[in-house]
């Protein structure tokens, strides 16, 4: 081992806590310098389609390139702290970092004017196999995330004056391949990166907090109990990490939210009457990957012995819920207003979604916390329509067999600092007539 590794390694071949810190008290984690949420495959590729079904074609640009910045942010402080390091060295942390997050497993056969890629148990090519197994007929490759990885793992790795090394996945097992292959090629395009969101950013925002009474205490204690859980958990020798039912992965905030913002702009300049569709397919997508995610967290033998069992009544069980979602890195959430079969109020000073709004885009007049939206929905649905007393209350068929007869709940953002508001705030309302 080169002394340039000797100090990286720990952090990322270990469990999780050597490589995610937290922002107290925000609830938000990070790698490095980098916002991540810790999410289900659920939500990812549910996420991905609808991107792509929105876009088309065009979605695979938008997505590689918020996989680019949202890599170079990651790698280029990482590759910087090693100045004595060979090209080599710095593509081998690169693939040892992609799979410490749970992203699968890379390797570089590269030299500055490119080479490939053999990758092995991608998080989105492999999650995608497992949730379809061949019932859905797949035609394009979707490993945008991965792709965009190699592109900035490699310009950096062999920076030029020329432009970058581009990514291009022309095998992939989610539509039938043996493997997933990435080809990389010099393109004159130079490196293009925004303005990331950072621990900083966060750290330094003005936000009004509450006092949170007794009724948070066990929100705190299942939110502590459940981070060091998650933090005892580390990739297997895939490069994943199964846990709660679900592939498990850590997901750079700004590739999750760049690619749904430069979404929803692009379709609200090109076809308005379309926005509120694509609204309600990405507060599903984070509906379906937190039901998924939270039950399977809430009903795993991990919890009960880190917090007991779970809640009969629906507000204690709502304070686990909440705790949970702390630990993940969603939120500082809370519920001001919770009536049991009715109504609930999720509320935090500040969110990925509007942070990274507000850094990006600054005030918006349409609801954008649609990543909270669909918790709320989702958190709602675990309360009221799932059985926790028995064995296996959340399962493939679960989520699919609450929705036959249509949803009954319906949510609206009430509250946005996005509006001028001091806090996030989302609202969830019994449907009378489904309940």
């Amino acid at each position: 081992m080169t002394a340039s590794r000797r100090g990286f390694r720990p952090r990322v071949d270990g469990p999780l806590c050597d490589l995610l810190g937290a922002i107290a008290p925000h609830s938000l984690l990070h790698v490095g310098d980098q916002l991540v949420l810790a999410h289900s495959h659920h939500y990812a590729l549910f996420l991905e389609q609808t991107i792509f079904d929105a876009l088309g074609g065009e979605s695979r640009g938008v997505r590689r390139q918020a996989a680019f910045e949202a890599a170079q942010a990651l790698l280029g402080p990482l590759y910087a702290e090693r100045p004595g390091a060979s090209p080599r060295e710095k593509l081998e942390l690169a693939g040892e970092l992609f799979a410490a997050m749970g992203h699968g497993r890379l390797r570089f056969e590269l030299s500055a004017e490119g080479g490939a890629v053999q990758a092995e148990s991608l998080f989105h090519g492999t999650s995608y196999l497992a949730k379809y197994g061949g019932r859905v007929q797949n035609r394009t490759a979707v490993d945008a995330f991965a792709a965009g990885y190699c592109s900035a793992a490699a310009s950096l790795a062999f920076p030029s004056d020329w432009g970058r090394l581009e990514a291009d996945e022309v095998t992939c097992v989610a539509r039938g391949d043996a493997v997933c292959t990435f080809l990389l090629t010099r393109r004159s395009e130079r490196l293009r990166v925004g303005e990331t969101l950072t621990r900083q950013v966060i750290e330094s925002a003005r936000v009004s907090w509450e006092y949170e009474g007794g009724a948070a205490s066990e929100v705190r204690r299942a939110a502590s109990a459940m981070s060091g859980e998650l933090g005892a958990l580390r990739s297997d020798e895939r490069g994943l990490i199964p846990a709660y039912g679900v592939n498990l992965a850590l997901l750079p905030v700004g590739y999750i939210d760049q690619k749904t913002f430069d979404t929803v702009h692009l379709v609200e300049r090109r076809s308005p009457e379309l926005v509120p569709v694509f609204e309600a397919l990405v507060r599903e997508a984070a509906q379906t990957g937190a039901f998924h995610l939270l039950g399977g967290m809430l009903s795993s033998p991990s919890f009960r012995a880190a917090c007991g069992p779970v809640g009969k009544d629906q507000h204690t069980r709502l304070e686990q819920l909440l705790g949970l979602a702390r630990a993940l890195g969603w939120g500082a959430f809370s519920a001001p207003e919770f009536q049991p079969g009715r109504v609930l109020s999720l509320r935090a000073p500040i969110t990925h979604e509007s942070a990274y709004y507000a850094m990006k885009h600054g005030l918006a007049t349409r609801g954008r916390l649609l990543f909270q939206q669909g918790t709320a929905l989702a958190i709602m649905q675990l309360l009221h329509r799932v059985d926790f007393g028995i064995e296996r209350p959340v399962d493939e068929d679960t989520y699919c067999g609450l929705f036959k007869i249509g949803t009954r709940f319906r949510v609206h953002e009430t509250r946005s600092p996005l509006r001028g508001d001091d806090v996030c705030e989302v609202r969830v309302e019994a449907v009378e007539d489904r309940w």
